[in-house]
């Protein structure tokens, strides 16, 4: 097998194969249970992974009560999904409020006045420690909903706040990307 690293030109030039291990008591095993090691080996290092991940959903499709009764002509569902990158802490509910901002935004260049269907989900990633002594985190957010026409105005707050979990302490956002 041969790989080809391109150079700043654009032009390809071989890399040299790589070579065998120097002993034979290096190189793994590809019985049953050197397999079975592999695996027990990637899964703990998943659940290191994993365990520096914070996940939330806001469950089921939800509307405002006060939508529901006063709403008139569905359409969507439409998605937005963003990334964050926070310095310190995360308050989701600023982060989710942000996101659904922007997609009642675009609800309003579509002649809808509000939100409907409600439905959320976020991963945290972090911290990451820097040299500076602050840490920061990667957030991204996904939120889906339909848009309404409505007698009522908005409540520009998202559905299902008793889900949202938050990193404690004051947020600055660094970054935000619309994926």
């Amino acid at each position: 097998m041969h790989f080809h690293v391109r150079s700043a030109s654009g032009s390809h030039s071989p890399s040299p194969q790589p070579s065998p291990p120097s002993s034979p008591s290096k190189a793994m095993s590809l019985s049953v249970g050197g397999v079975a090691n592999i695996f027990l080996k990637m899964r703990q290092t998943q659940d290191r992974v994993k365990a520096h991940h914070i996940e939330s959903s806001s469950g089921p499709p939800q509307t405002h009560s006060i939508i529901s009764e006063n709403a008139s002509g569905k359409s969507g569902p439409f998605q937005l999904t963003e990334t964050f990158i926070c310095r310190d802490a995360v308050n989701m509910m600023t982060l989710l409020s942000v996101t659904r901002g922007t997609l009642l935004n675009y609800a309003t260049t579509l002649g809808a006045s509000t939100l409907a269907d409600e439905q959320w989900k976020y991963i945290i990633c972090g911290p990451k420690h820097r040299s500076n002594g602050t840490s920061t985190f990667r957030i991204q957010v996904s939120y889906t909903a339909c848009t309404v026409r409505s007698t009522v105005p908005d409540p520009h707050k998202p559905v299902a706040l008793d889900q949202i979990k938050n990193v404690p302490g004051c947020m600055t956002i660094l970054q935000r990307n619309q994926d």
